[in-house]
């Protein structure tokens, strides 16, 4: 089962279908893509460059490899095509020279040292969820995150967790204690990625993005060092790592978060007939930003090949059932509403069985629910597999008219007539997201009402050009109703005008921070690199 596009429910929700738009889509470098794979290859500064440093040699790499605790993976290496590969199937083509799986952060700083020393690229990769390839790259050095997993017993309010965690362990290590953090649903994401280009899901509307959980950070930076940061200790790296981290200031080691009480929830799911999609999503647009903290919601649209496209709405509440209950009713009795949905279902269930849910995992134990094999990150009896698809985005400030409406059902409708398998996922944003200030974290998007995620996906080794033709076509065609930000977790290496689509009025402080923590911009090794 998919899990970036597919919820199957457990409880009273078996065997229900719902698609999803906060799924797999982090990694520890940076996310998102509509492009060629070619553009993750990412390409040295004039500084890394310099023609008087000598070029990495067989012996070279030998000595890194031996000065290393972790395990470095080279070509010639057995594991070398597995340890090379990201989520996403369309980046199989790259080849990095190596992947260091490193123990702690003296790794690390051994791997930058080799790296300023042989003008080696580097790319820094938690769970290789990159939509733009970036945590890879041909010719460049990996530095993997993901044995460094550690989930620590929650104390005071407060946990501290290892920067390639994936979700899934996080979920039932601080489920264990009663508690949570606001995050995606994906469960091989990790946490470092989803967190450093801000991180939302469920629970996000209640308890804030993940970066805004985030009291503290440990990282490496260019130099080697190993530097604490909080909102007393660089308290602008500490700023700057909430929403513009991925891959700009250094290598994240453990990020400290304040945790949330993880109540009994519930899950929701309605859908309409494809005749009533305009107004199943004018009055969800109304509806789901202006609900209570605790009830979150999105509205999907999906292209069927050669089908009827389909319509629903999920919702998930950490309030009452009965609470949740009147709310549905209130969308589907809305004046110009859609009237009472083809299918409802609500469903009580415990917080963590739900996030497991959410994953895919109902049926799964933690240990299947990672990606298969015996490298760090993998479990022997994972069972999960990978995808192929491209997606982009938009943060809308304010409801769509008729007329954008239209615009985005016509756009479903054409990716069915093309044999299209792709979705536009609409996600309420607002409540504790939205009550933090613009630029008091750089995720600048704080007044936004919701964000759309346009996404095709298709079969492994596939032609790709039908499908990101109908997704540049629907983006290009939503534009003009957008505010024209992007989500930087959803990376869109197709933006010309990225760093105001991202990061807003935020950038002239992040340049400033850059020039401080990466002064000769050793990370600056993938094409939207601040």
């Amino acid at each position: 089962m998919k899990r970036r596009t597919l919820l199957q429910t457990g409880g009273g929700l078996a065997a229900t279908s719902v698609a999803w738009a906060t799924g797999c889509t982090t990694n520890g470098a940076a996310s998102g893509s509509s492009a060629a794979p070619a553009t993750a290859g990412g390409a040295l500064t004039a500084t890394a460059s310099s023609s008087t440093k000598p070029a990495a040699t067989k012996a070279g790499w030998s000595a890194l490899a031996k000065s290393l605790d972790g395990k470095l993976i080279r070509p010639s290496d057995a594991a070398y095509t597995t340890a090379g590969r990201l989520y996403n199937t369309r980046y199989d083509t790259l080849k990095p020279s190596a992947v260091a799986y490193v123990a702690h952060p003296s790794d690390i700083a051994e791997c930058l040292s080799f790296a300023r020393r042989y003008r080696t690229p580097v790319a820094i990769r938690s769970g290789g969820h990159s939509y733009a390839g970036y945590s890879s790259g041909n010719g460049k050095l990996v530095i993997d995150v993901s044995s460094l997993d550690t989930v620590g017993a929650p104390s005071g309010g407060e946990v501290a967790i290892g920067a390639g965690a994936k979700l899934i362990d996080i979920y039932t290590g601080i489920g264990a204690h009663g508690v949570t953090l606001p995050g995606g649903s994906c469960p091989t994401v990790a946490i470092s990625g989803l967190t450093l280009g801000g991180g939302h899901g469920v629970t996000s509307r209640a308890y804030g993005l993940t970066c805004d959980s985030l009291v503290g950070a440990t990282v490496v930076t260019a130099d080697g060092k190993t530097v604490d940061c909080d909102a007393s200790q660089h308290p602008d790296l500490f700023w700057a790592l909430r929403g513009a981290g991925n891959g700009n200031f250094g290598v994240v080691t453990e990020l400290r978060f304040r945790t949330h009480p993880a109540p009994r929830s519930v899950m929701a799911y309605m859908t309409w007939p494809w005749a009533k999609a305009a107004k199943v999503l004018g009055s969800w647009q109304q509806w789901g930003p202006s609900q209570a903290d605790e009830i979150w919601s999105a509205c999907h649209l999906d292209a069927r090949p050669g089908g009827t496209p389909s319509v629903s709405v999920a919702a998930f509440s950490m309030g009452g059932y009965r609470d949740l209950q009147n709310a549905v009713d209130q969308l589907a009795d809305r004046p110009g509403g859609p009237g009472p949905a083809a299918t409802v279902r609500l469903t009580p269930i415990d917080h963590l069985d739900a996030m497991e849910a959410y994953a895919g995992c109902s049926s799964k134990t933690t240990a299947q629910c990672h990606a298969p094999g015996a490298l760090p990150g993998q479990t022997a009896p994972g069972q999960l597999g990978r995808e192929t698809y491209a997606a982009r985005s938009h943060f809308f400030d304010r409801p769509l008219s008729a007329s954008g409406i239209q615009t985005a059902l016509a756009q479903v409708e054409s990716g069915g007539h093309k044999g299209v398998t792709g979705n536009v996922a609409f996600t309420a944003l607002g409540g504790a997201i939205n009550r933090v200030g613009a630029t008091d974290t750089a995720f600048v998007h704080r007044g936004s009402r919701f964000l759309a995620q346009y996404l095709a996906s298709w079969p492994a080794g596939g032609s790709s050009a039908s499908r990101t033709a109908w997704l540049d076509a629907f983006h290009g065609a939503m534009r003009r109703h957008s505010s024209g930000a992007a989500y930087q977790n959803y990376t869109d290496p197709s933006l010309t005008n990225w760093k105001s689509a991202y990061y807003g009025p935020a950038t002239d402080r992040l340049d400033k921070v850059k020039r401080t923590y990466d002064p000769q911009r050793l990370f600056s090794t993938f094409p939207q690199a601040l």
